[in-house]
């Protein structure tokens, strides 16, 4: 007898086990419906276009896409440095009109008098903006509505000044956005 009713209660766990596995399986198998969004890529033609300018070798300009990288502007210290063009803007479609951003200034900065970027157009020899990217221990402001006629091209001129404490040492970091509406 009582091995019968060892038997028995082993048969009640495993059956009880069997039950609520069961159960668990039934409850946790949810349903869904699925939705699916596809999207095909394309690369976009751009109206506005780096071009590397006289002075690229000397400011070590280097041109990737839509990034134009400046990689050996120096200026001395005490003194002031210009590069009258390391690099150019070309409007290769309609008449564009742009935001020129100063994203980002670090770097030693308490040791930079002045970062000066000017523009001109190459094809009027015409003075277009100053835009001041650091001068007085600050950073300087964002020039918005810069309008550049289609097939015209625009040198950066580069103005740099150290103060006389700066060492070969320091370096300082520019990051400029080119913001053009899509």
């Amino acid at each position: 007898m009582e091995l019968k009713k060892i038997l028995s209660n082993r048969s009640t766990k495993f059956l009880t086990l069997l039950l609520t596995s069961m159960l668990i399986a039934t409850a946790s198998a949810a349903l869904y419906d699925y939705m699916f969004q596809t999207g095909t890529i394309g690369v976009q033609a751009m109206t506005l276009e780096w071009q590397k300018g006289a002075d690229n070798a000397t400011a070590g300009t280097q041109i990737a896409g839509v990034t134009a990288s400046l990689t050996t502007l120096k200026g001395p210290p005490n003194g002031t440095r210009v590069y009258t063009d390391p690099v150019r803007l070309k409007n290769k479609g309609s008449p564009v009109t742009f935001d020129l951003l100063i994203d980002t200034v670090s770097g030693n900065t308490v040791n930079m008098s002045s970062i000066i970027v000017r523009l001109y157009s190459l094809n009027t020899t015409a003075y277009i903006e100053n835009v001041t990217v650091w001068s007085n221990g600050a950073k300087g402001s964002d020039h918005t509505g810069l309008n550049i006629p289609l097939n015209h091209i625009w040198r950066f001129e580069w103005e740099i000044k150290w103060k006389s404490t700066a060492v070969i040492s320091d370096q300082v970091t520019v990051n400029l956005k080119v913001r053009v509406p899509a």
